[in-house]
């Protein structure tokens, strides 16, 4: 050991750090990568909100998105130009920039190509407006395709995607024929949207059409009329003013119309809305990421400055001042925290690239911005900078706080206090001396090999929770499956266009077609109930015939109603209304009124059982109890049953045309609608189950090679005694393989605590309509398995060709 010339310090420190770091090159690069994933992981996850809001706020501002619509009563229609006449009159002074008249009408559309047996009908909605120029407000971005002609159509791009449509293609309308579009696009009104029985999993289940103004009117039969205006204010702040003036000028005219503003827009609403509880989700999951890849550098970094120990005691042996010896191994600790942070931007900007392509798959909009977010990525270098340092400090204070003769103490001496190791002593182990020697060296230094194994716990902590999650969505998905298709996945959905009565034309007109078998009429209802704690919500109630239908609910921890009305509800909601079965829950739903008109009214019912359906959206009536509701003896709900040799495609197309109906989907769809809606979170979990399973599997290794690079005296002697080069080997695998267990079972525990209060807080207001149980499945198991015990115990078999070339004299040149 000699000391840095006088004269030129910082250059001979600069020499010792660059031959530190030859020489552990291997470990800093690993260490340095741990944690530029952590780092990158957290800038990217952590960027997404920022990116989503400025997206959502560049593509309404591209393509105008409207301040004020107005939207006629439904079945009124007014002749072209008498909206735009009425805004004229009410807004004089130029607060009005620009304005639109629109015809927008219901339909129905198959959109699979003809002689598909697996059809696509749905409702459609059907948008006319002016394509001559580009819109002035709420224009149609057209993401492929063109500009739609006369008699042709722009076809909503998420729906194309849901059902794999063509950019390009042809549509059966029902009532118009044959209608070509030629792309497909959005409105800016329409980058979210609900669907006819509005439940947020059906924008696959809705077909917007956009198209020129006559197109639309000759489809609905209204030429020369509109029922849709939309207009954009200069000022902002005149808005309530102008919505004020318009609704008197619209009344003056005797136009019954509503004025919405574009916060009450879904799309607005719900893209905005979601962004914040969607990071808190992220936030957690990156924060896990990060702090395990901070704890497993902050352990490998230690434990490589703790074998400095002993330089440092004869240092200070021959005299050299304490302040200077602590600097060497400090700057192993900034080389590392410095390769981190630079490399952590370059996995952030390589996490973010995925990231946002899942953003731009997830939601189409016109305009995606994901630029570099500074302050993300600096509260991810603040931990990943102070990490090396401080793990390289706290050794080193420890090592110069001693006697030199202490640090200088090497092998068995610096062990000997252990109590674990006395304690087995007196312990008979099976096995020879090679085979209770791994055990034993786990024993005799049970603070570092907890380290180990808690470093390596960290990253199996942070992969049993992300594929815990991707687990327990993924049982939520098959538990919802398998409620909808009980008794069988061949039933079909027929949705018609309001109540009819059980023996109506309609029924029997679906009942009669040659592809079907058998139709349980039912009636389906958006509703809105209340429990004991003042909760309210939105849920879907089917009335059915319990004891007749062929597909009927799932009912457990069933109770009594005392004759009054029952309702079969999800457990999730009975939990959100803090009811369980037996207690009444408040409903206001739509009712048959006294002279034939349907209104709201509430009622009460009592919770008759709970459905194994998670999702709280779903809730059953028993048909006997449809009187509570008014509508006794009436249906718009049809669950058809196709004949044999029969396929659901086929009954679809058998009932397309027929008079009321207004969809038709197989029971099957609901759950792959689910499915499309959980899309989000799934493809950011299985990006971040792959970046942590590369830092699993990278500290599992780095682990094993600090291991058995404090160990190689050990070895060395071993080898010098005649012990085959195998066995040395086989001593190595075993102690890996007890820790590599200890650290797995400590990730299994703690990452299932970590999963279940992920799913407990944040899951429950990320998705407030799903009922996600914590599930870590047998795969999970089997992976934190293979990485925390096959990875950690294979690592060593790496490094035998370093074991063949060891030089034993250098090696065991150290005398005590």
């Amino acid at each position: 050991m000699t000391r840095p010339h006088a004269g030129t310090p910082a250059r001979a420190w600069l020499r010792w750090s660059w031959r530190d770091l030859r020489a552990h090159w291997v470990a800093v690069a690993a260490i340095a990568m741990v944690l530029a994933i952590g780092t990158g992981v957290y800038a990217g996850l952590g960027s997404t909100a920022a990116w989503r809001r400025e997206s959502n706020d560049a593509s309404f501002a591209a393509l105008a998105m409207h301040d004020l619509k107005v939207e006629l009563s439904p079945g009124t229609f007014v002749p072209e130009g008498a909206l735009l006449a009425a805004l004229e009159a009410s807004s004089p002074d130029g607060d009005v920039v620009a304005a639109r008249e629109r015809l927008v009408v219901w339909s129905q559309v198959d959109s699979a190509p003809i002689g598909n047996d697996d059809p696509v009908l749905v409702p459609a909605r059907i948008v006319g407006m002016d394509f001559s120029s580009e819109g002035p407000v709420d224009a149609v971005w057209i993401r492929e395709g063109t500009i739609p002609g006369a008699g042709t159509g722009l076809l909503e791009t998420k729906f194309a995607e849901a059902h794999t449509l063509p950019p390009r293609g042809e549509l059966m309308v029902a009532g118009g024929g044959r209608l070509p579009y030629t792309g497909l696009g959005a409105s800016p009104e329409d980058f979210f949207y609900e669907g006819p029985e509005g439940t947020i999993f059906s924008q696959s289940e809705l077909a917007i059409l956009y198209m020129p103004l006559t197109t639309a009117q000759r489809l609905a039969g209204r030429a020369g009329r509109v029922n849709d205006l939309v207009l954009r204010i200069a000022d902002r702040t005149r808005r309530d003013a102008v919505r004020d003036r318009l609704a008197t000028a619209l009344d003056a005219r005797g136009i019954s119309a509503l004025i919405t503003t574009r916060e009450d827009s879904d799309s607005i609403r719900v893209l905005y809305e979601d962004i914040d509880n969607d990071q808190r989700f992220w936030n957690a999951l990156s924060g896990l990421v990060l702090a395990a890849a901070a704890l497993a550098a902050f352990n490998l970094l230690s434990r490589i400055v703790e074998a400095q120990r002993r330089e440092i005691g004869i240092g200070m042996a021959l005299g050299v001042p304490r302040r200077q010896l602590a600097i060497r191994p400090l700057l192993i600790g900034i080389q590392i925290a410095v390769l981190g942070t630079l490399a952590g931007v370059g996995v952030g900007l390589l996490v973010g690239i995925a990231y946002g392509d899942l953003l731009r798959s997830v939601l189409p909009l016109p305009v995606h911005l994901t630029p570099f977010q500074p302050q993300v990525y600096a509260r991810a270098a603040v931990l990943s900078m102070a990490v090396p340092i401080i793990a390289s400090a706290l050794p080193v204070w420890r090592a110069v706080r001693v006697e030199p003769i202490q640090a200088i103490r090497t092998g068995h001496l610096t062990a000997k206090s252990s109590r674990l190791t006395d304690w087995t002593r007196h312990v008979r182990l099976p096995g020879s001396s090679l085979g209770q020697m791994a055990l034993r060296n786990v024993l005799r230094t049970p603070r570092r090999s907890l380290f180990t194994a808690v470093g390596v716990a960290a990253a199996i902590t942070a992969l049993v929770a992300v594929l815990g999650m991707l687990d327990s969505f993924g049982r939520a998905l098959d538990q919802a499956d398998a409620e909808l298709t009980r008794g069988g996945r061949d039933r079909v959905v027929v949705q018609l266009d309001t109540f009819h009565p059980i023996d109506s034309q309609v029924v029997r007109a679906v009942a009669a077609s040659p592809g079907v078998a058998r139709v349980d009429p039912a009636i389906r209802v958006p509703v809105t109930a209340s429990g004991n704690d003042g909760g309210m919500l939105d849920v879907l109630v089917e009335v059915l015939d319990f004891d007749r239908a062929r597909w009927t609910p799932s009912r457990t921890r069933t109770a009594g109603t005392g004759g009054r009305p029952g309702i079969v509800i999800a457990g999730k909601a009975a939990d959100d209304l803090a009811v369980v079965p037996g207690e009444t829950i408040r409903v206001r739903h739509p009712a048959l009124l006294p002279g034939g008109a349907i209104g709201l009214t509430e009622s009460e019912f009592v919770v008759s059982g709970i459905h194994g359906n998670p999702m709280r959206l779903f809730a059953y009536v028993d048909l006997g109890d449809a009187g509570a509701f008014g509508l006794g003896g009436v249906t718009n709900v049809i669950n058809a049953y196709p004949a044999a040799g029969t396929t659901p495609g086929a009954l679809q197309r058998q009932v397309f045309d027929l008079p009321g109906v207004t969809s038709s989907q197989p029971v099957t769809r609901v759950s792959e609608a689910i499915d499309e809606a959980l899309d989000t979170f799934t493809g950011f979990l299985y990006v971040t189950a792959l970046a942590v399973l590369a830092l699993a599997l990278l500290i599992a290794f780095n682990a094993t090679r600090i291991t058995l690079e404090e160990r190689r005296r050990e070895h060395a002697t071993m080898r010098a005694f005649g012990v085959p080069l195998g066995s040395v080997v086989g001593v190595v695998v075993r102690e890996t393989v007890v820790v590599g267990v200890v650290a797995t079972v400590l990730g299994l525990l703690a990452g299932t605590v970590f999963l279940r209060w992920m799913l407990g807080s944040l899951a429950a207001t990320t998705m407030p309509d799903v009922s996600i149980a914590t599930y870590v499945a047998p795969t999970t198991v089997v992976v934190a398995g293979l990485v925390g015990v096959v990875a950690v115990a294979a690592a060593p078999l790496f490094l035998v060709p370093r074991l063949k070339r060891m030089n034993l004299p250098d090696t065991l040149r150290v005398m005590e």
